[in-house]
């Protein structure tokens, strides 16, 4: 009987261990068919583009990829592994190396098992951020630019770097010529020297025009490295004449690393650039004498031929012809002067024989809304302030220039009981500018102002979006630009200059203000433009 008891508390513990070992092994299932990915990759043979396989980030629920810049995240094929029985998303069921989706927004991937509840994975595709084109110049014998050798043209190399493409489908560029420096304020005396490069050949820089002259901007004044650009995007949006294409790039010289500087088209008279027909030398009277000219209003007053104007004195020089003819020369000097004692007369508003004779309205108007915008301290008929005279026509401004002191860079400049140029509010152009001062007085002038403005304000304010998307392509570069040496260029966010006394610490708090300069500027021209009377 004993026997009996102990055989039948044996089967009884046999079949308990045996439920348990069931059960353990029903767990162990279980967890080996929990839902989840194993690998998640993009593949070049499945992905146009793609140079590599690219591995997915995988951090919990969360998959993060990275891709070239130049590839397309509408239509990208994915490549994985998963633990379950199949995988969907948005209840389309996935086929790894098959099916196709757009990554322009996360993606929300679901994995099903066996007795589990599903799992979603949020995926995250983004792009790298392109690099920079890179400008190499070797100069011959790796000579350096002393401050006394700005006018001095030394030979060099030109090799141009398009990495990523982000402008040509041409990686490389080779070419030789010579260079020199460039600028007035911003070569003497300043490290991050500015040049003028003229190539043997005329080329096409990162798709730019084609030409033999090209100028390499250092805007070492200008700590979000965006002004001039930003300048350049409003003369396009307002329809300048000609606007000077430019690119940042990563500037190299002699092998050493000198920040990022923005590469743009020279001024001068071309086809492709300020388009004019220039008059020749025999061109010296009747129609023939009366155009076309190229001439440069500057303070410096530094070309060979120049004249200041009777009432206002400005300085006024000839860029092309370089030397104009005696009737030339006395033609210019006369048609400004009359321009101007006609605009400052009782009669200046009459519409046959007033200003409208010698002044062509809407450049003036395009123009003004460019520098007032900007609130230029050159801007107001002072410096690198470009005019053209055609043939029996009228001045006009065909292109503006020089705006790495514009948008709040300058408060050592004051006006207006005190008042700095580092303030969004306040006129400067209207008030502080010969010839504009007296347009203002012109109720007829103020109605076009008005009526340009209010058409160009809607592409107007996608100005700080632009400064937004060209400062983050520079992210990474302005790091280096502005880090020390030999990391980067050593160029310093946080070093005093002499225009302007405003230090933020940081590119990120120079571009935070420019933008909002920008915005507040808009909103204050808005206002006060529609105002005037």
């Amino acid at each position: 009987m004993m026997s009996f008891i102990k055989s039948r508390s044996l089967l009884y513990l046999a079949l308990i261990l045996l439920t348990g070992l069931i059960a353990c092994d029903k767990e162990s299932e279980k967890e080996v068919l929990e839902p989840k990915f194993e690998s998640f990759t993009l593949r070049p043979e499945f992905n146009s583009g793609l140079n590599e396989v690219v591995v997915g980030d995988r951090s919990g629920i969360e998959i993060k990829l990275t891709v070239p810049y130049n590839v397309s995240l509408n239509n990208l094929v994915v490549s994985f592994n998963y633990v379950g029985v199949k995988v969907e998303v948005n209840g389309v069921e996935q086929i790894s190396n098959v099916t196709a989706n757009d990554f322009s927004q996360p993606v929300t991937y679901t994995v099903f098992g066996i007795n589990s509840e599903p799992r979603e994975y949020t995926v995250t595709i983004t792009k790298k951020l392109p690099q920079l084109p890179q400008v190499y110049v070797e100069v011959e014998g790796r000579q350096e630019y002393r401050d006394d050798e700005k006018e001095t043209y030394k030979k060099i190399t030109l090799k141009v770097m398009d990495p990523d493409n982000l402008y040509t489908s041409t990686t490389e560029f080779n070419a030789i010529g010579e260079m020199k420096g460039r600028g007035n304020s911003t070569w003497y005396g300043v490290p991050k020297k500015p040049y003028r490069i003229k190539l043997d050949e005329k080329s096409s820089l990162l798709s730019m025009s084609t030409d033999k002259n090209w100028a390499l901007l250092a805007n070492f004044y200008d700590k979000t490295l965006l002004r001039n650009l930003t300048a350049f995007e409003i003369s396009k949006i307002v329809e300048m004449p000609w606007t000077p294409k430019s690119v940042s790039v990563d500037y190299y010289m002699n092998g050493t690393y000198r920040g990022v500087y923005t590469l743009t088209e020279h001024v001068r008279v071309s086809d492709e650039r300020v388009n004019l027909n220039i008059v020749s030398q025999n061109d010296n009277s009747g129609d023939a004498v009366t155009g076309d000219y190229f001439l440069e209003l500057d303070f410096h007053y530094d070309e060979p031929y120049r004249f200041r104007t009777n009432k206002k004195n400005l300085p006024i020089m000839f860029k092309d012809p370089e030397e104009p003819t005696t009737n030339q020369f006395n033609y210019v000097e006369n048609f400004f002067n009359m321009a101007e004692e006609v605009l400052y007369s009782e009669n200046f508003t009459d519409p046959v024989e007033g200003y409208r004779k010698y002044i062509d309205v809407p450049s003036f108007i395009n123009y003004y809304i460019v520098q007032e915008l900007a609130k230029n301290v050159d801007g107001n008929l002072r410096g690198s302030c470009y005019m053209a005279l055609r043939k029996k026509g009228k001045i006009e401004f065909p292109l503006v220039w020089d705006f790495d002191l514009a948008f709040g860079n300058a408060d050592h400049i004051t006006w207006e009981q005190g008042a700095t140029s580092s303030e969004w509010d306040g006129w400067f152009i209207k008030t502080q500018s010969p010839w504009f001062d007296r347009l203002f007085q012109d109720p007829q002038f103020v109605n076009e102002l008005k009526s340009r403005w209010n058409e160009l304000k809607p592409e107007l304010n996608m100005i700080p979006d632009f400064i937004k998307e060209h400062a983050h392509l520079l992210n990474d570069s302005q790091k280096r630009n502005f880090s020390p040496k030999p990391i980067g260029a050593g160029w310093s966010i946080t070093d005093q200059q002499w225009n302007t006394s405003k230090i933020r610490g940081s590119y990120e708090k120079e571009v935070e203000y420019l933008i909002n300069f920008v915005e507040k500027r808009l909103e204050w021209l808005d206002t006060n433009i529609n105002a005037l009377k």
